[in-house]
């Protein structure tokens, strides 16, 4: 019988990945309430008033822990007004982010540690082991000393990634080179993706889903060269990029040029 890598406390309401137990036990971090009520971490994001992200630093019983809380507060009303307008299944809380964690790693796609989750009628949280030192693609990108060589491993590894990521039937929906890390300690180490909040696998992913992923990198990676773009479709395609491929990357660029517009919008 395979024993889960999860166990459950305080009622159901929290799940444990029980590599960690010895030292949220001993920080007494044992229920969702003391999760939420988790004071002493560094604010390090707070884009709306409902979620934060703290970092946070555990010792005891002989561990040390360093990690990213996120909460969700219950979300308001004009949040799920907003998402009905837009047409959109609204997305809250941090079960989505916990159940993705763990399809990445059943995938073999690297990404956080997931070490806990929890929810009750006041909101909801998850907890990852940090993965720092680390540095973010988007800034990686932007570095005029990166040596050709590495850039071309970044982007060959990156088309790799997303290509096992949506061959597993799963999508980011925010996949842009700032949610993309690599630790800067141990450069033998693959990218690791981020931000799972909004990642869904889906039975069958439409073309509509990976143009969007697609697009999101494309954009978010406006200083390559052409040189480097066919290098990543040669190597996320599995081929050198033809006219049959055509239609996808039309739709791809159309996409970018929309995110662009709506960045530029919105300033962001």
């Amino acid at each position: 019988m395979t024993v889960s890598p999860v166990t459950a406390w305080d009622n159901g309401q929290l799940a444990v990945n029980r590599n960690y137990v010895p030292i949220l036990e001993a920080c007494g971090l044992t229920t969702v309430s003391a999760f939420m009520s988790f004071e002493g971490g560094e604010v390090v994001k707070q884009a709306v008033v409902d979620r934060q992200t703290d970092r946070i630093r555990l010792s005891g019983s002989g561990f040390e822990f360093e990690g990213f809380l996120k909460r969700h507060r219950r979300p308001r009303w004009s949040e799920y007004l907003k998402a009905w307008l837009r047409l959109t299944h609204p997305v809250f809380g941090a079960r989505v982010e916990w159940e993705a964690l763990w399809r990445f790693h059943e995938a073999s796609l690297p990404t956080m540690t997931p070490v806990a989750f929890g929810e009750s009628d006041s909101g909801s949280f998850v907890l990852t082991e940090s993965l720092e030192p680390g540095c973010k693609l988007s800034a990686l990108a932007a570095e005029p000393s990166l040596a050709a060589s590495r850039r071309q491993q970044l982007v060959s590894e990156v088309a790799g990634l997303a290509r096992r990521m949506h061959d597993a039937g799963i999508h980011h929906q925010d996949f842009y080179l700032g949610h993309l890390l690599c630790r800067v300690d141990q450069p033998g180490e693959p990218v690791f993706v981020l931000d799972l909040g909004r990642a869904r696998r889906l039975r069958r992913l439409s073309r509509r889903w990976i143009v969007k992923d697609l697009a999101q990198l494309n954009y978010s990676a406006a200083n390559l060269s052409a040189a480097d773009r066919f290098r990543f479709l040669s190597v996320y395609l599995g081929h050198r990029p033809g006219d049959a491929d055509r239609p996808l990357l039309d739709r791809v660029a159309r996409k970018s040029k929309t995110i662009a517009r709506h960045s530029c919008k919105h300033r962001l």
